[in-house]
């Protein structure tokens, strides 16, 4: 006996453009300054996004306009951000679908940040509507009509790319044309979503002094003029104690978007996290207290005043000791890196220091990966992340921060065959452009200042898919060994 069952809903997207919010809604001059204008957009488009993520039929709401105030307002609530590269709306819903493909959706639904009438329950309606009348092919365009009746205010479409998108005067006809040349099920719905802001009266339908007080409040932390060409390194703030199991991912997408001046993210942008929160993110911590150590370790504590628990650590996390003495321990990781302590590290740990350590990352490209993803599904934005850690340097003294996980960039940029400025062929130059990074970033970080990641922007380095393995010098190489 065959029983039916229900297919499982498409994933459903949700794209709000804007336009820049300076200058917005001139037709309303005649009740509104410039001023007032630009407020009431701001708190137009933080009401729409909110609305959006509260509907229980949308996985996610993403942002597109080329106005950086939007893209930061956006990010602030939680919205994909997506840049706008050109002038027209069509053109930028092209760039919105292929967002929405790439996260593998089956539904996108695009919503102007201008209805007065928008809630979580009426988009929940307006979907469930338009899916629900899907034909057999399964593809759908449904629209609300504005209330002036030739523009669309509100689209669906299922599957994203099935008709173009037509806005402009007289939309409407050019959906429903659209649909039927393309065998889609149409449907218009009625409803709120009909009205728009576009004269003075429209005022009354909304709490216009409420809108403006809180697009006031978010434009008092746009982000500041593009900043002059050269390197600028940009801690990011707000990030709390990282405890084990913690969301790391989250914490610095919240990071992102809470620090003035860092959305909209840009092409040249490198995050770089350092590894003491990727550690106790991931659980890379022991309790010296449950550490009973061998007696080698036992006696070069004694003699160098050093723990012998802490000792005991950094030799389990050894592949081979290069040097033992004078209460240094110089080990090989399993990572390959040559370094003072096989990354063991008692400092930064929070609640429980003297008795806690962290130890390095199993996978530190892994780990860099998992954030540059998250990164991308909450911001749209590919953003090359950098893991990075304190080394010592041989023959000289103090400590620099370097890389040890990457994820979206080329850790070496090869000179060799190159002419220098002299126009003399380089033979030997390779650069570690993400060592570079890692230590323009923890000028900013610092030790004891509880910042734990940033933004390196201008760097522009050489992006693709490299491993922190690139930069292991192989044994035949060391002339040290």
């Amino acid at each position: 006996m065959d029983h039916a069952t229900t297919p499982p809903s498409p994933r459903t997207v949700a794209v709000i453009p804007i336009r820049a919010l300076e200058g917005a809604k001139s037709r309303l001059g005649a009740a509104l300054d410039a001023e007032e204008r630009e407020a009431l957009a701001a708190g137009l488009l933080s009401r729409t996004v909110r609305a959006a993520r509260a509907a229980g039929t949308i996985a996610a709401v993403a942002v597109i306009s080329p106005d950086p105030a939007a893209l930061q307002i956006a990010a602030a609530e939680g919205a994909v951000t997506l840049r706008q590269a050109g002038s027209g709306l069509n053109e930028a819903l092209v760039t919105a679908r292929t967002w929405a493909d790439d996260g593998g959706a089956g539904v996108l639904v695009v919503i102007p940040a201008d209805l007065p009438a928008i809630d979580a329950a009426e988009l929940d309606r307006l979907v469930r509507a338009a899916l629900g009348s899907r034909g057999a092919a399964g593809s759908q365009v449904a629209l609300v009509p504005d209330r002036h009746g030739d523009g669309t205010n509100v689209l669906l479409l299922s599957p994203p790319g099935v008709i173009p998108f037509g806005f402009g005067p007289g939309s409407r006809a050019r959906h429903r044309a659209a649909a039927a040349a393309a065998g889609a099920g149409y449907q218009e719905l009625d409803g709120p979503l009909g009205l728009d802001l576009d004269t003075p009266d429209d005022l009354a339908l909304v709490d216009v002094e409420a809108l403006e007080h809180e697009g006031r409040r978010l434009l008092a932390t746009r982000p500041a003029e593009a900043p002059s060409p050269g390197l600028h390194v940009l801690p990011l703030l707000g990030i709390p104690e990282v405890r084990p199991g913690a969301d790391l991912e989250r914490l610095l997408g919240d990071a992102l978007a809470a620090t003035p001046g860092v959305m909209p993210l840009c092409s040249s942008d490198v995050l770089v996290v350092t590894q003491k929160v990727v550690s106790k993110a991931e659980g890379a911590v022991v309790d010296l207290d449950t550490v009973v150590p061998r007696p080698e370790a036992v006696a070069f504590g004694e003699r160098w005043d050093r723990d012998p628990r802490q000792v005991e650590m950094v030799l389990r996390e050894a592949r081979r000791v290069v040097r033992m003495d004078r209460g240094v321990l110089i080990v090989e990781t399993i990572h390959g890196f040559v370094c003072a302590n096989g990354g063991v590290d008692a400092s930064n740990v929070g609640p429980g220091s003297g008795r806690i350590v962290t130890l390095l990352p199993r996978d530190p490209d892994a780990s860099a990966a998992r954030i540059r993803e998250a990164v991308r599904a909450r911001f749209g934005v590919d953003l090359p992340v950098v893991i990075s850690d304190s080394f010592g340097r041989p023959w000289r003294w103090g400590i620099v921060d370097v890389a040890i996980g990457v994820s979206g960039l080329q850790p070496l940029e090869d000179l060799r065959g190159q002419p220098d400025a002299d126009g003399r062929i380089m033979r030997s130059t390779i650069r570690a452009v993400v060592d570079e990074l890692a230590s323009a970033a923890e000028l900013v970080l610092g030790k004891v200042a509880g910042r734990p990641a940033a933004i390196v922007r201008g760097a522009d380095p050489p992006r693709g898919e490299g491993s922190i393995r690139d930069l292991v010098m192989p044994a035949e190489f060391d002339l040290f060994p």
